[in-house]
């Protein structure tokens, strides 16, 4: 079970795009799960399927299915399709539109009168 589209910040809502693809996800104690992600939440717990699982001393084995607490996710790996996602562009937008506004933020945007010496 999925939570609403739009709902959460960008790292929530591209985890939602992630649904039905394949992901990596490395946990904060060294496993490394990679399989197809069936489901995700605001707390970035996920759902996989068609698991290999990798422990921290190198043992593989295969699971059928897990479920992720996200509390525990260090990172996941997202497949690289989604970077053509509309929601990297909507960021591209923000990301624009905020160095307008603000500048580079070094200086530079104070007074431009004439200094007497």
């Amino acid at each position: 079970m999925s939570a609403k589209k739009g709902a959460g910040g960008v790292p929530v809502q591209l985890l939602l795009e992630a649904e039905q693809h394949k992901v990596t996800v490395e946990m904060k104690n060294g496993e490394i799960y990679r399989g197809l992600l069936i489901s995700s939440e605001e707390t970035m717990n996920v759902s996989l399927i068609d698991v290999i699982l990798t422990a921290r001393d190198g043992r593989v084995s295969k699971l059928h299915a897990v479920y992720l607490r996200g509390s525990n996710i260090r990172f996941i790996v997202l497949p690289d399709v989604l970077r053509d996602a509309p929601l990297f562009n909507k960021v591209r937008k923000m990301k624009k539109t905020m160095e307008e506004k603000v500048g580079t933020g070094f200086g530079g945007g104070g007074s431009k009168r004439k200094r007497t010496v």
